[in-house]
């Protein structure tokens, strides 16, 4: 297979995975609906760069560390598990019991634009957690790239992931954060904040017990 048709499968492979609904995108939606286009932006970023090392770990075979220590690797998925898990709760404890009283933003960080580092790193750490993007790239990427591939036809691949998923999340950050979306989800916020916390809550627990 040329260079051109396997950056084009891998492109392929990875697009559906990007876009499809996950913690990530729900991070993004809720933080860009509640918060301030600028640390909406921080957290796509952060899942960008996330995804960038994930894809290069994947790449050039860093994964194999993993498969050889079972134990850290079942330790870094029940951390994982535990981190959503905990995001998620925080969003139900800060949703309001009258829905006509505005709930708090998940961390109090969302109403203080001026710390961009915040949101970058939870955005990062929103990928590393996240079940999805780990099957992609432990599984689908490596099955897709084989090892055998130039070096240079590997980077291309990694450049090109990361491309593709600056473009997604940097425009779902941008259309979530608009004046309109962000009054509609004013509206509904205390019942959205229950439905996405529980979908984190949900996703935690099962890949913390799901070996």
């Amino acid at each position: 297979m040329s260079p051109a048709a396997t950056l084009a499968t891998v492109l392929l492979a990875y697009l559906p995975a990007a876009v499809s609904p996950g913690p990530n995108f729900v991070l993004i939606v809720h933080t860009a609906a509640t918060g301030t286009r600028r640390a909406a932006v921080a957290i796509a970023l952060g899942v960008v760069a996330a995804g960038g090392l994930l894809a290069a770990v994947a790449v050039f075979g860093l994964g194999g560390v993993l498969a050889r220590t079972p134990w850290l690797a079942t330790a870094l998925r029940v951390v994982c598990g535990a981190y959503l898990a905990w995001l998620g709760a925080r969003l139900w404890w800060r949703a309001p019991a009258d829905p006509a009283t505005p709930a708090k933003p998940p961390d109090q960080a969302v109403s203080t634009p001026d710390r961009p580092g915040t949101f970058f790193r939870r955005g990062v750490l929103s990928n590393l957690t996240n079940p999805k993007a780990v099957a992609f790239f432990g599984s689908v990427l490596t099955a897709t790239l084989p090892p055998t591939e130039p070096t240079a036809v590997k980077a291309a691949a990694v450049a090109l992931i990361v491309a593709a998923s600056a473009a997604w999340h940097l425009g779902v950050a941008l259309l979530f954060s608009s004046p309109v979306t962000q009054r509609w989800y004013a509206r509904a916020e205390p019942a959205l904040n229950r439905v996405v916390g529980t979908v984190l809550v949900v996703l935690g627990v099962t890949l913390a017990v799901t070996p």
